[in-house]
């Protein structure tokens, strides 16, 4: 009995001591990140889906999706004042500058490395800040330059069949034409297509590049928007209005005529379709994909304007934000996403028609076919500068402010001099190499 008992207090002393030496782990600590995202509400819906299903897998990770009204804006102020959120939304346009400001976390090979972003995801997502480090990850997203948003009542009452694409300007040219409606005075009333949204600076440059034109010469790193090609380009915008006269400067822009029914055709991005449902939903719209500039050529394609998450240099939760950005990428997360945002996935796998069956994402399935064809344009260097000032004076040209001739001469100024001012403070940053 003695040796039992000395036996058993050996062993509960040992067990004692065993927990001094290995002590239970701790739980983890609860932690709370906060994102910033684009006030659109399908992005909203999308990260807080996403979010929702990563906390059930990561308890201590909370996920505080806040949306911004102008989230480009938001977050240089954020960065400069050194209180920015833990992660944020970036578009195409502004990660050169975020990498070599430093201003992003570059993810471990773990969580992301330029290996599996080439083999896995679509080209843009490296060539928009093509580092040995990857710095984002993507988020489903249509494509800026994509096409047209058609009133489906309107084509019905014309007696107009919606097809998926226009097959050339002169086919789609035709819609317009019989979509137009003018008062008794011959005021125009109505557009049949109207073409005054922020990314058609994008859709100019593509019709410049579909006849053979070089906007950008990869040797010199300048702009010439000079050209013929460009000129044409151009000028088929301000035909609209005053040649073919199927859009009017005394209409809204783009956004607000189409959801005014006061255009039944416009070159807007893809999202407008989900998004229209949402605060329009007595309205009726379908998509239809772009023509080439040229009759028999392919249309060119680019997402200049994808959104993507990053994670702010100085956030306090790096660790956490990282394992967050390790989910997102994942198909799971991915589906996710396009379940409340119907775009195209950074993920190749899933730019296949069986993910495009569901009723909410049908309208993109067209558009699949010339993924694999698409281009980059840039980075340049200020690309959103490039882009607003192209914009402004596309603008400017069609409000008849400002000569053809000028407003190219202009362009080419602009965006050689955004880009200077770029690489004065970027000396080492790299030229693109654009794919004509």
């Amino acid at each position: 009995m003695k040796r039992h008992a000395i036996l058993w207090g050996s062993l509960l002393c040992v067990i004692l001591l065993a927990g001094l030496i290995w002590p239970v782990a701790a739980a983890p600590k609860k932690v709370t990140l906060t994102l910033w995202c684009h006030q659109l509400v399908l992005h909203k819906n999308g990260f807080e889906r996403v979010a929702k299903v990563f906390t059930e897998k990561h308890p201590n990770i909370t996920i505080k999706v806040q949306p911004q009204a102008d989230i480009a804006t938001q977050m240089k102020a954020a960065l400069a004042a050194k209180s920015a959120p833990d992660m944020f939304t970036p578009r195409a346009e502004d990660m050169l500058e975020l990498v070599l400001g430093r201003a992003i976390e570059p993810f471990p090979a773990d969580v992301l490395s330029v290996e599996e972003l080439k083999a896995k995801h679509w080209p843009e997502y490296y060539l928009q800040s093509p580092f040995d480090k990857v710095y984002a990850v993507g988020i489903p997203d249509p494509i800026g330059d994509a096409g047209l948003v058609v009133n489906v009542d309107f084509l019905k009452e014309a007696g107009l069949a919606i097809p998926e694409e226009f097959e050339s300007l002169d086919q789609m040219l035709d819609y317009a034409k019989k979509l137009t409606k003018t008062d008794a005075s011959g005021k125009l009333i109505r557009a049949g297509l109207s073409c005054r949204e922020y990314n058609n600076s994008v859709f100019a440059w593509d019709f410049i590049a579909e006849q053979g034109g070089k906007f950008y010469d990869n040797a010199t790193g300048k702009f010439d928007f000079t050209i013929p090609e460009s000129r044409k380009a151009i000028e088929f915008f301000y035909d609209l209005h005053y040649k073919y006269k199927v859009d009017s400067v005394d209409l809204p822009d783009s956004y607000d005529a189409v959801s005014q029914k006061v255009a039944a055709m416009a070159f807007m991005w893809a999202e407008y379709i989900p998004f229209a449902k949402t605060i329009y939903p007595d309205l009726n719209f379908a998509f239809v994909v772009k023509p080439s500039f040229v009759k028999g050529r392919q249309p060119i394609f680019t997402h200049v304007d994808t959104w993507n998450l990053a994670v702010w240099a100085g956030s306090k939760h790096k660790a956490e934000a990282l394992e967050f950005i390790k989910f997102l990428k994942t198909k799971e997360a991915q589906m996710l996403f396009l379940e409340e945002n119907p775009g195209i996935s950074p993920l190749r796998e899933l730019a296949k028609p069986e993910y495009y069956k569901n009723p909410e994402r049908s309208f993109l399935m067209p558009l699949l076919k010339h993924l694999p064809n698409m281009r980059f344009w840039g980075p340049f260097g200020n690309d959103s500068m490039i882009k607003d000032s192209f914009y402004r004076t596309m603008d400017a040209i069609e409000h008849k402010s400002l000569g053809l001739d000028e407003g190219l001469a202009k362009m080419t100024k602009d965006a050689n001099e955004a880009v200077a001012r770029f690489r004065d403070r970027y000396p080492n940053a790299p030229k693109p190499k654009l794919q004509w």
